[in-house]
């Protein structure tokens, strides 16, 4: 029996809250700051707020976590083919001097 009880709180608790949303959703489209917006819809701010920060915790819960990705650095050299000339550089070559490169090439 408490496992039905359960469950049924449980489908209460998302129908609540899927209510709340809409309820947000159409204070936020309302253009209305939201002491107004409660006060023409008979709700207590500080219900709407209460609301709101538990909609915003279950967003944040449910987010995809942001993992860090280490990009390995591309280690083969730069190379530059022009009329027979052949010219390898390396990738850490600083811009200044591929630029003066290329000028003088082309």
């Amino acid at each position: 029996m408490k496992e039905t009880t359960t469950a049924i709180t449980a489908v209460k608790q998302e129908i609540r809250g899927r209510d709340w949303a809409e309820q947000i959703e159409a204070q936020q489209a309302s253009g209305m700051t939201v002491q107004k917006w409660c006060s023409e819809n008979g709700i207590n701010p500080k219900t709407y707020y209460y609301h709101l920060r538990k909609l915003r915790e279950k967003c944040v819960a449910s987010a995809p976590a942001i993992v860090p990705l280490s990009v390995p650095k591309y280690t083969s050299d730069i190379h530059i083919e022009k009329g027979g000339l052949q010219i390898s550089l390396p990738t850490d070559i600083s811009a200044d001097t591929l630029i003066a490169l290329v000028h003088e090439l082309c």
